[in-house]
């Protein structure tokens, strides 16, 4: 049997080591498995216990990104953005989350 889910945005698969920092808390490692351009999911979060509605900073290398926890089990999160990412901004993370140097990413 198909099931057939209609999103706001466009998900994609991706594979990246992140931060997740809640306040006044040391950030929790986790494994960024899918993004959209409004939020992403994260896996084998390693410490603290993440409740729905938390305010939490996803640190992806240089960049903070502000959101709110959305759903939280089994050490797994979803994470909506405070701010949509811009194109750009998600053409660049999901190289780097799938692991495209530099060069590739923008095309020369």
């Amino acid at each position: 049997m198909t099931v057939l889910t209609i999103r706001a945005s466009r998900r994609y698969a991706v594979r990246q080591i992140v931060n997740l920092q809640k306040p006044d808390a040391r950030p929790a490692q986790g494994l960024m498995i899918e993004l959209s351009s409004e939020g992403c999911r994260i896996s084998s979060v390693k410490r603290g216990d993440f409740a729905v509605g938390e305010d939490v900073t996803l640190e992806i290398g240089e960049m903070a990104l502000h959101g709110r926890i959305r759903w939280a089990h089994d050490g797994v999160v979803g994470v909506r953005l405070d701010t949509a990412l811009f194109a750009n901004q998600l053409t660049s993370l999901i190289a780097m989350g799938r692991g495209q140097d530099e060069l590739v990413r923008y095309g020369t």
